[in-house]
This record gives C-alpha cells, sequence and structure tokens, in this order.
C-alpha cells in the first residue's frame, strides 16, 4: 500500500494550543473592558470584503500583501488585512446618520501576507489585532483621545513601560508644498521618508526609484513649462514600463489584479497622461533633501521641535506646520500620557498611504518591539464614498505581540479534570455505563470537567486518565455507588 503524503501547515501560520488561546483571549478581554470604559462600542466586521474597500486609499505596502482571489459569486474579494477600511465601510452604510463623534472598537484576525517576499521562520500571515476607531473627533483633541487611550491600554495590557513615538504625515505635506511638485511626487517622498531615516544611500535609492518610474528625468528632452511655481518637462509619451512600475507601487500588484470602478484599461490610460508631465529636478532633489534631514529627526517634543524648524529655516521653508504636531503631543499629554513616553519622530511612517495627519507608533522602552499604532485619516471616508472628509482617527494593537511582550497576560490554571469509569464486573453492564454518565453530567452541571472513558483493570483506567489528563479516577456502579481513586 503506497504512503500518504501528509498535508502539512502552511510554513507562513500556526496552529494555536490551549495555553496561547487562552492566554490571547485574556488579552482581547482586557482590551474590550479599557475601550468599553472609555465609551467605545463594540463592532464585528466580516473576514471577507470587496478588494477594492482596501485598494481605494490604503495603497503603498499593505496593498501589496493582500489575499485576494475571485469568489464563486464573481466578486473580487480579499482577506480582511486590518479593520479600519471596514469600520468605515459600516458607518458609511448603516449609521451615517447617527451623527458623529461615533466611537467603535474590534478585535480579530487580519491576514497580510509576510512583507519580504520570501518568508523566512516566524513570518506569519495571520495574526490579531485589536484597536479603536474614533468617527467625527477633530483634530488636536481626537488625537489625544485615541493615543493615550492607546498608550495606557498597553499599561492595561502588562506591557512593561509603555512609550508611544508621534510623527505627523499632514506637516510633512505642507512642508512640501512650497516646492511645487505634483502629487504624486509629494506622495512618494512622504511615503519615502521612514526608508530616508537610514542616511545618504538610502537618499540615493529613493532618488533612483524617483527616475525610475518617472517622477523624474535625467537625460531626456522635451518641451518645459511652468507648472504649480515649479518647472515641469513634458515628454511626448510615457513608456508603458514606467506606467506598470508606478502602478505596481501605488495599487500594490499587477495590473490584472487591481479591482475597482475603473477598468485596467482606464487606468493604464489615467496614469499614462499623469506621467507626461515629470516634476523638475532641481525642485524634487531640493524637497527630497528637506525630507532626508526631517527624516532623522527624533527626540522630546521641545528638542524636536527646535531641530525640524532649524531645518525649515535652512531651507527658506515656513515652520508654521509644526505647531500641529505640537498641538497633538500637547493633547495626548493633557490626557495623562507623561511627556517622558513620548518621542516625536518625524520619520515615523505607517504602511497605510490613507494618513492625512499624525500618526503613532506603540513602544516600550524596555525593548524595540513595535506593538501597534495608528493615526488619522481624514481622506477616507470621502474616498469610500462619504460624499465628503469627515475626521477620522485610530490605531490597533498587533496582539500576538503584545501578548509575547506581557508580564501579567498568563493562562489560567488548566482546570482539574475527573475520569468517571462504569464498573468492570458490574453485573448491569449498560446499568454501569448510564449510572457513569449520569455521574459524568452532575460534575459538568457543577462546573466541573468530567471525562467518560471506557470500563478496565486498574491499569487501562491509569493509561486512560492519564491520556485524558485527569487528576483523579471514579469507578460507578450500575446502582450509582462511585468510588475515587488517583491514577
Amino acid at each position: 500500500m503506497a504512503k500518504t503524503k501528509v498535508v502539512r501547515r502552511l510554513p507562513i501560520a500556526r496552529d494555536l494550543a490551549t495555553p496561547d488561546i487562552a492566554r490571547m483571549e485574556a488579552a482581547r478581554a482586557r482590551c474590550r473592558k479599557h475601550f468599553a470604559l472609555h465609551g467605545y462600542d463594540e463592532i464585528e466586521t466580516p473576514l471577507l470584503e470587496q478588494t477594492e474597500l482596501f485598494l481605494r486609499k490604503s495603497g503603498g505596502e499593505l496593498a501589496s500583501r493582500l489575499y485576494a482571489f475571485t469568489d464563486p459569486g464573481g466578486y473580487q474579494v480579499s482577506l480582511r488585512p486590518e479593520f479600519t477600511a471596514p469600520v468605515i465601510r459600516h458607518v458609511i452604510e448603516e449609521v451615517a446618520t447617527r451623527g458623529v463623534p461615533l466611537r467603535y472598537h474590534y478585535s480579530g484576525p487580519v491576514f497580510r501576507y509576510p512583507s519580504s517576499g520570501t518568508p523566512s521562520a516566524g513570518d506569519l500571515a495571520v495574526f490579531t489585532q485589536a484597536g479603536a476607531e474614533l468617527v467625527g473627533g477633530s483634530a488636536p483633541d481626537g488625537d489625544g483621545e485615541v493615543i493615550a487611550m492607546a498608550w495606557s491600554g498597553l499599561g492595561e495590557l502588562g506591557v512593561p513601560s509603555p512609550t508611544v513615538a508621534i510623527g505627523h504625515v499632514g506637516l510633512l505635506w505642507e512642508l512640501l508644498r512650497p516646492y511645487g511638485l505634483s502629487d504624486r511626487a509629494q506622495l512618494f517622498l512622504v511615503q519615502s521618508v521612514g526608508r530616508l531615516r537610514s542616511g545618504e544611500r538610502a537618499k540615493g535609492e529613493v532618488r533612483a526609484q524617483a527616475s525610475e518610474i518617472g517622477l523624474i528625468r535625467n537625460g531626456r528632452n522635451g518641451d518645459r513649462v511652468a507648472a504649480g511655481g515649479a518647472t515641469t518637462e513634458v515628454l511626448p509619451e510615457a513608456p508603458v514600463e514606467i506606467v506598470e512600475s508606478l502602478l505596481s507601487r501605488t495599487l500594490g500588484g499587477p495590473l490584472g489584479q487591481v479591482a475597482g470602478a475603473r477598468t485596467p484599461d482606464e487606468i493604464m490610460a489615467r496614469l499614462a497622461r499623469k506621467l507626461q508631465t515629470i516634476d523638475d529636478e532641481r525642485a524634487f532633489d531640493a524637497a527630497l533633501a528637506y525630507v532626508s534631514n526631517l527624516a532623522v529627526v527624533r527626540g522630546p517634543l521641545g528638542e524636536a521641535l527646535k531641530r525640524g524648524r532649524g531645518i525649515a529655516k535652512a531651507a527658506r521653508q515656513h515652520a508654521g506646520p509644526f505647531e500641529a504636531l505640537q498641538d497633538v503631543v500637547e493633547s495626548a499629554v493633557s490626557r495623562g500620557v507623561p511627556g517622558n513616553a513620548i518621542t516625536v519622530d518625524l520619520g515615523l511612517a505607517r504602511d497605510i498611504a490613507y494618513y492625512t495627519g499624525s500618526v503613532f507608533d506603540l513602544g516600550s522602552s524596555e525593548s524595540a518591539a513595535s506593538y501597534g499604532g495608528g493615526g488619522r485619516y481624514d481622506g477616507l471616508m470621502n474616498s469610500l464614498g462619504a460624499g465628503a472628509d469627515i475626521a477620522a482617527s485610530g490605531f490597533a494593537y498587533n496582539l500576538d505581540a503584545v501578548v509575547a511582550a506581557s508580564d501579567t497576560i498568563e493562562a489560567p490554571p488548566k482546570q482539574a479534570r475527573v475520569a468517571v469509569a462504569p464498573a468492570l464486573r458490574d453485573a448491569a453492564a449498560r446499568a454501569a455505563l448510564e449510572a457513569a454518565a449520569a455521574y459524568a453530567g452532575k460534575l459538568r452541571a457543577e462546573g466541573k470537567a468530567a471525562i467518560l472513558i471506557p470500563a478496565g483493570e486498574a491499569a487501562a483506567l491509569k493509561r486512560a486518565a492519564k491520556a485524558a489528563g485527569a487528576g483523579v479516577i471514579v469507578v460507578v456502579g450500575g446502582d450509582g455507588r462511585a468510588r475515587a481513586s488517583r491514577p
């Protein structure tokens, strides 16, 4: 007989045993209590959503990590990679007329293909998030509420010495505006800020990529026109490979996998038209140098703002936008986050493109791990069909990382189990089995774990009890009499 091949677990997934499940459920219970005490209502969204929900505005790295496919009904669907877009979809569909602010919290699994491309040990495609969304809370108060709740929640979950790093995507957009670059060039620079923290080498790589995808063009002749305060070069034709490169970086997948209201051909044509206008090389390089200098600014609020404003002054740019970041930090402090637990990080980047204002990352002074984060996303509701921009902010914990770091979340002690067996030599074997089953049922009704095992000699009963994890054996006769012993 041929040996049947074993169907093994995927290397990017894992099995959870009872202790792991118990710790995760304990963490989720703490999150529910913490969020509820702050006035947030619980919501559960589907595991499957239309892929377009996550491509409309999420973009960036997240879009390239979707588990997307066509379901039997012909819909382009994805396993949920995050909760924010589904929560906003729910608000638009179900409760938009209720008025704001609205507060929701959630927890559950999310699915993202590992970002490494070729997953290594420890890279997982599914993990658990718990988080909250505040719809209608304007800056800076809404930011402060969410940041403070996220930070204090880490303490409730047992993460030692929790910290929060705060940046501001909206600040970067405002600081880039005077350079007169196209929206796509500004978006490219904002989304590159995390890479630019690495220094000059990263700066060179970012510039090379900008040239590769057609944001700037070296050594090409074209008609030069003024646009948006900067000189741009209009090329006679946008090469197809540049369009496809930008498409894959923007939407996160091959053209055939792009879902949405527009067809792939329409998307290609639109991108081709955009790529006919190339940003001025000098303006782009000046903006790149500016963002590169800002990206390495990290420290306490006063120190970081001083350095940031100094960089703005050296670049002959207005430093006013830094006030928005200061307001957010002060709002969080006023709500109980200690100043020494906050780091201002102008190079902070999140892997989702819909953020429009403050962004933050949750950590611990005792570890380099990230336990989650979030930020402000005022444009997401309009992008998903609300008809207007609505102030909103939120965050999510990576509960797997939180549970691993917590020094207070422990699996509860394993409940004692009783092995119940019918008497072996009872004259009324059926009556003994019924009596044993009834005895086991009585124990369960009292909240005790009971396992019915077959009748047998003492040695067999001990083996069965051990396999069942029972610490007591009870043998029940047909007359209902019970005799207990230790295995």
